[in-house]
């Protein structure tokens, strides 16, 4: 086997090792609403939440998976800048994961492959309309979590009866607790169906780079591909992320959540990511989620209850991600580049 084909074989490996990563990072975005609201054990919400991610990872299609092979063009494409992608955005998930901050893995991976791309191929290094499109997804899904989270949480309140702010008392109805379990698993597979497709469309760049010969193409998901990132991703999810569970499930809001807050923010979250996976648009689910938690929180306990500590980190984090991933990516680039070339 000759170095190219290792180096191949490695960046898949690390692929589903960002999958992976990806997996146990955003557990937090389905399950911390049901597991701190009590609506489930912890064990079983994991356990759902899991086998989920692998089904929206293999059953929804590749339209994100292709968006994100068109990132980088064709003829700049190389194993190195693969290898420096995974390696950067393993990286900065790691960090963020170790100190609970809900960070968003397509950040990571979108800064990374921007990064690596500028630095191998300079202003032509990126396909600026595809990038154009991804950032815009990016930056618009907070905004519509947000607003999506505190309308979604209005119409909760009126249908468990319990409309006045400040007087939370839907604890107790099996109706809105049900609803909640739903949401939190809608959150689950719509998660699996954005997030796993991120590392369908690296893998089939190794593919299509080493292995053209086979018949593998840069923009063609092979089926194989597809189950190896969904049982990565439900692995990792899983095993759970309690750090960023925490944060989520505890820290954004200064009072307990409710089965209406938590059904109102998983079930316009679950709606969200669906959609953009239907257009092909990779987005955030831990910046979609952690927006429509704030918002939830608005109509159930005001806007002083938001707490703006952790809403200032999470926003710094959002903010930081994508040129610190860029930078990593770049610089690993950089110090791999004498050894794979």
């Amino acid at each position: 086997m000759d170095l190219g084909t290792l180096v191949a074989v490695f960046a898949i490996m690390l692929a589903l090792g960002f999958d992976f990563v990806n997996g146990f990072h955003d557990t937090a975005n389905a399950v911390a609403t049901v597991i701190y609201t009590k609506a489930l054990k912890p064990n079983v919400a994991i356990v759902m939440s899991g086998v989920l991610n692998f089904m929206g990872a293999l059953l929804v299609g590749t339209a994100v998976a292709e968006v994100i092979t068109k990132i980088i063009p064709a003829s700049t494409v190389s194993l190195t800048i693969v290898v420096a992608v995974l390696l950067a955005a393993c990286a900065w998930n790691l960090i963020t994961w170790w100190y609970g901050i809900p960070v968003s893995s397509s950040h990571c991976l979108i800064g990374s492959l921007f990064g690596a791309g500028i630095t191998a191929g300079g202003m032509g290094g990126v396909t600026w309309h595809e990038l154009e499109k991804v950032i815009t997804a990016l930056l618009v899904s907070p905004i519509v979590g947000f607003a999506g989270g505190a309308l979604t949480t209005m119409f909760a309140l009126k249908l468990s009866g319990k409309g006045e702010p400040g007087e939370p008392k839907d604890s107790h109805s099996k109706l809105m607790r049900w609803l909640h379990i739903l949401a939190s698993a809608s959150v689950s597979f719509s998660h699996g169906s954005n997030d796993g497709q991120k590392t369908m469309g690296i893998i089939a760049l190794v593919l299509g780079t080493q292995f053209a010969q086979y018949g593998y193409k840069t923009d063609v998901i092979p089926f194989w591909v597809m189950a190896a990132a969904a049982l990565a991703i439900a692995s990792g999810t899983i095993i759970g992320g309690w750090r960023v569970i925490r944060t989520v499930g505890t820290k954004i809001s200064r009072e307990a959540l409710t089965h209406a807050q938590g059904f109102g923010a998983s079930m316009s979250t679950a709606v969200i990511i669906l959609i953009a996976s239907h257009i092909g648009a990779p987005i955030s689910t831990t910046h979609t989620l952690s927006s429509a938690v704030a918002g939830g929180t608005i109509p159930v306990y005001g806007v002083k209850k938001l707490n703006a500590q952790t809403m200032k980190l999470i926003v710094l984090a959002w903010v930081l991600t994508l040129p610190v991933a860029a930078t990593f990516s770049s610089l690993s680039y950089l110090a791999l580049k004498p050894f794979l070339h």
